[in-house]
């Protein structure tokens, strides 16, 4: 990913189209900055933060097992932590859309931290509902995944991210968790066969 991220970064042409794109997304109405702005204050550090926290408590409470909530968290924040290093390494400067804006963090654009807080969330929902009725696990599957589609949209429209630097948080994070996980299951049979 840091290489994806520097080639961008060094792509003058590809920050051009982005731009105009993110331009082109000022024309929507109103309501669609609202829900944006409530969506950045959502998914911000603190906000994800609370979110887990609650997300946690729920999970021992309904399991009653700490590994697997402690299992559950590490699969679902280590993407989060991956991307916050990748900022650093590439920093990716945020677009010129971005500029005045009382929203804006601090930190480097690529890839979108928000649009990964989004997929952590939805992450930590979907291994809650192991064990429950596959209705319901499809269910918060699809809730999760229109969730990171929202927030990775509100980005673009607030103009706090080129798309590509919420499009890489959007297929990236995904497949980390999902590899964690596999390597937490396949070591927990393992175990089992010893």
């Amino acid at each position: 990913m840091p290489a994806i991220g520097t080639g961008l970064r060094d792509s003058t042409e590809t920050m051009l189209e982005e731009t105009e794109f993110l331009q082109s997304l000022r024309d929507l109405p109103v309501g669609f900055d609202v829900i944006s702005t409530i969506l950045a204050w959502a998914f911000s550090g603190i906000g994800c933060v609370i979110i887990m926290a609650a997300l946690a408590y729920v999970a021992y409470r309904s399991s009653r097992s700490v590994r697997n909530v402690v299992r559950n968290l590490v699969v679902s924040v280590s993407p989060t932590a991956y991307v916050t290093g990748v900022k650093q390494v590439v920093e990716r400067p945020r677009p010129s859309t971005s500029a005045g804006s009382s929203l804006l963090p601090g930190d480097p654009s690529f890839p979108s931290g928000h649009t990964a807080g989004a997929v952590m969330v939805a992450t930590m929902g979907v291994l809650m509902t192991r064990g429950m009725k596959r209705r319901i696990r499809h269910a918060v599957v699809a809730i999760g995944i229109l969730l990171v589609v929202v927030v990775g949209f509100s980005r673009l429209v607030l103009g706090l991210h080129f798309p590509t630097d919420v499009l890489t948080s959007l297929l990236v994070c995904p497949a980390i968790s999902y590899a964690l996980w596999y390597l937490f299951i396949d070591v927990g049979k393992r175990r089992r066969y010893r």
